[in-house]
């Protein structure tokens, strides 16, 4: 029976994926992009040390750290998963294009040239569905 070791651990710049359970020796840790190193607070059974392993200059993606805890020749790894915040700009300022520029303003005459277009158009359906009722009368 495996004796408990670490009794309580806190990530205090990060969020566990589950609460603490000293049965349980793999947890997932999600950290904000400005952590290069987990602070951690934790509680050991009396007797025990604790060494963390590969807790310095946590890059983006994934990373592992470990906690041992140790009494004699008693090892109990713990493993924390940690992922990093991959951050990218949602726009990328250097590759913009340049601004359109409007060449100038339309005609006076191009708005009631399209708004005649526009009524005769109409104009036109009506008189095809108009006529072809007139001409479905007659038959």
């Amino acid at each position: 029976m495996v004796k408990v070791m670490l009794e309580n651990l806190k990530v205090l710049n990060g969020e566990l994926s589950l609460e603490f359970d000293p049965y349980n020796n793999i947890y997932s840790v999600n950290i904000a992009e400005d952590v290069t190193s987990l602070v951690l607070e934790y509680v050991v059974t009396d007797g025990y040390i604790v060494n963390i392993i590969d807790n310095e200059g946590l890059e983006e993606g994934e990373n592992t750290v470990y906690i041992q805890v140790i009494k004699d020749e008693e090892i109990n790894t713990y493993t924390l998963l940690v992922y990093k915040e991959i951050t990218s700009p949602v726009i990328d300022y250097e590759y913009l294009l340049e601004p359109l520029e409007v060449e100038e303003e339309l005609p006076e005459y191009v708005a009631p040239l399209i708004a005649g277009s526009c009524l005769i158009v109409i104009l036109i359906v009506f008189l095809l569905l108009f006529k072809r009722k007139k001409w479905r009368e007659k038959k």
